[in-house]
């Protein structure tokens, strides 16, 4: 078992998220950056399970009440366990009675893994806690976590660079309402994050719409919308799933997971195309693929 000791702004349970529940209003929802989820994972040699994702608007700290490999990653943050300082992307060997905590530098979104899972209530096919739809319940102080089967693997790190450019690229595949748009206004533009959030990212442009009287129709994950204000909304992953504004086209998930952890700075687009999308996706998750099952064959 864990106890949480600082819960920190919003820290939730998350997975890949739940799927077939658009048609009664529900989002997907998951982990906003599954990069580092799926990392954290990996370097365990687990398989998706639920893990703590924390928002790193402040501090976050647990104490274990048993021995177990736990693995954090994220973009960059510092990690202390009891006194001694740790950098992230790699695993822990804890003992019982350590306090760990993590103190966020760069990023949105930090995950804490811990071997072969926890203990946590799943909802609508998914251990994801959804704020916007209050779906199960964020953290909170003192809250117990129970763990499955608690285990001590060797340490592992991945020792490549997490770099969110200060200026972004976002692959976009144009939708079929492209033409109510100036494309090349769009692609030519460099644009400024405004907010985000689990829902979705602003951002502020010029664009405008050849028309806005449409009917609102089903909306997806890394959608575009631009609304007669000019700025552009990315849909993130607890995004609404019907939407009036016209819709440019969708930002390539991959793309998505590193918008998330974008805390300010540039944006700008570039079109991919459909076969390039799904490519690029296939690898993605093979490359995961491939780390777990490294990892599995060492545990």
């Amino acid at each position: 078992m864990i106890k949480i000791i600082e819960a920190g702004f919003l820290s939730t349970i998350q997975d890949l998220g739940r799927y077939g529940f658009t048609d009664i209003g529900l989002s997907h929802s998951g982990a906003m950056d599954e990069f580092s989820y799926l990392l954290a994972n990996a370097l365990l040699g687990d398989k998706q399970k639920p893990c703590i994702e924390i928002s790193t608007y402040s501090k976050f700290s647990f104490q274990t009440y048993t021995d177990i490999s736990i693995s954090i990653c994220g973009i960059e943050a510092l990690v202390l366990i009891n006194e001694n300082e740790y950098n992230i992307n790699r695993t822990f060997k804890l003992k019982k009675g350590d306090i760990v905590t993590i103190k966020p530098l760069k990023g949105n979104f930090i995950y804490i893994c811990f071997k072969n899972g926890i203990k946590c209530e799943k909802k609508y096919g998914s251990y994801s806690v959804s704020i916007r739809e209050k779906i199960l319940s964020p953290l909170k102080n003192g809250d117990e976590i129970k763990l499955q089967k608690p285990q001590i693997i060797p340490n592992r790190y991945f020792k490549q660079n997490i770099i969110i450019n200060q200026a972004l690229v976002l692959r976009v595949i144009l939708g079929y309402q492209k033409d109510y748009f100036h494309i090349n206004d769009f692609f030519n533009q460099e644009y400024e994050l405004k907010t985000l959030n689990r829902q979705g990212a602003i951002l502020s442009g010029k664009i405008q719409a050849k028309q806005y009287d449409i009917v609102s129709e089903g909306i997806s994950f890394g959608a575009i919308q631009i609304p007669p204000n000019g700025n552009l909304i990315v849909l993130l992953k607890e995004h609404q799933t019907i939407g009036g504004y016209p819709k440019i086209g969708n930002v390539l998930p991959l793309d998505c997971f590193k918008l998330s952890q974008l805390k300010r700075g540039k944006v700008i687009f570039k079109e991919i195309s459909l076969e390039e999308a799904k490519k690029e996706m296939t690898d993605f998750y093979r490359f995961f693929n491939t780390l777990l099952i490294n990892y599995k064959n060492t545990n």
